[in-house]
């Protein structure tokens, strides 16, 4: 058998294992975690007349500067502008107190909005297209 596919089974079944074994004490916020840990994140975003497609796992940080996970290099966008996160196996996006505010589907979020496929993210002059999830590689 290849080495390199005998370590990647059993990793896939140690991720299991720990997504079905979670202690419920440790509550659906572990569980989303774990489950997370297997799955990413799918963004198309529109900038500056190109457009560029982002795979990352659960959270996502989106920013103008590093270490947001989304880098977008605008000045409407601030430093750390919005967060994307798993609670109870859905994903929400948040703003963070921007200076000029995130919009979902052209309306302003104030509270965090669920994301479901499809969804538009305006932040500054970025478009940012929620086109769904997809396992981790």
């Amino acid at each position: 058998m290849n080495p390199r596919l005998a370590s990647l089974e059993v990793i896939a079944a140690a991720a299991l294992f720990l997504i079905v074994a979670l202690p419920r004490s440790r509550g659906r916020r572990a569980r989303d975690e774990a489950a997370s840990a297997l799955q990413a994140v799918v963004l198309r975003v529109e900038e500056e007349g190109r457009t560029r497609t982002v795979k990352a796992p659960v959270p996502i940080t989106i920013g103008r500067v590093p270490p947001a996970t989304l880098v977008i290099p605008d000045a409407q966008v601030s430093r750390v502008h919005a967060r994307i996160d798993l609670t109870d196996g859905t994903l929400f996006i948040r703003d963070l107190d921007s200076r000029n505010g995130t919009l979902v589907n052209a309306r302003p979020i104030d509270l965090p909005a669920r994301l479901r496929d499809g969804d538009e993210i305006d932040i500054g002059m970025t478009r940012i297209v929620f086109c769904g999830m997809a396992p981790w590689k």
